[in-house]
């Protein structure tokens, strides 16, 4: 068996997400919401002859896009490594593309083996929206001071409890992840947030980025974040838009 890893980007503005939605209600592939893995998936099952699931880095939500998804599968295929790539992207529509294709060990884990996440925050921040950045980046017409969201960000440095800044929180037996770093710079009228941690609770990172936006806009003021961050001072979450989020790297040993 050869395990096979996989870098795949993708627009995920049309799709329901990256994860399969496992749901009774659906009867079969064709009634469930079009996915990302279920695309890629059926790609597989199109060049190997038969069903394969795949391993994956992490889930990104509706709207939310990747420039380096990591997966893993297993299969003994004879079809050589480097024909795969062509072969897979001639099957998956334009807005999914495989970038890399590789063997990997035996005991490769595209989750489990990663060290970190990278998620990059784009912001269009300018007065006057643009039609084409709607399905990419986040327009604020407000400028946002970044001295300001620097000076925050360094609170969420660390390994602390981000339940603060979760979906659901309840639902996870803990929220501590580990903050490696956040970076926030300005290029022009962008402004772009990469948010880099061991693991990621679910709407974590949109969630910081409306945060640190807020600070930005003078809404919070930086003696706030730490009862903020320190769950000392009430919070109400509310995450910034899917379009403008990119799984952006995956880190391994």
């Amino acid at each position: 068996m050869k395990n096979i890893f996989l870098e795949i980007e993708y627009d995920g503005t049309d799709y329901f997400g990256w994860q399969v939605q496992n749901n009774s209600k659906f009867k079969d592939k064709i009634s469930e919401p079009k996915t990302i893995q279920r695309e890629v998936e059926c790609a597989l099952e199109k060049l190997f002859g038969k069903e394969i699931k795949i391993i994956y880095a992490g889930r990104t939500d509706r709207g939310v896009h990747a420039k380096a998804q990591c997966v893993n599968f297993k299969t003994d295929t004879r079809i050589p490594i480097k024909n795969i790539k062509k072969a897979l992207n001639a099957f998956l529509s334009d807005d999914i593309r495989i970038k890399k294709v590789r063997l990997v060990p035996s005991n490769f884990h595209a989750r489990f083996s990663a060290s970190s996440k990278i998620y990059r925050y784009i912001i269009f921040n300018r007065k006057e929206p643009s039609v084409f950045l709607n399905r990419y980046a986040w327009h604020i017409s407000q400028r946002i001071d970044i001295e300001r969201m620097k000076k925050a960000s360094l609170y969420l440095k660390g390994e602390r409890d981000f339940s603060c800044f979760a979906k659901e929180a309840s639902k996870y037996k803990s929220c501590i992840r580990k903050m490696l770093n956040i970076d926030i710079k300005r290029r022009g009228s962008y402004v772009y947030i990469d948010i880099e941690a061991t693991g990621f609770l679910r709407n974590m990172a949109r969630n910081i980025v409306t945060f640190l936006v807020k600070v930005g806009e003078g809404k919070i003021n930086l003696k706030e974040v730490k009862s903020i961050v320190d769950k000392k001072a009430a919070y109400t979450n509310k995450p910034a838009p899917p379009s403008g989020l990119y799984l952006w790297k995956v880190k391994y040993e």
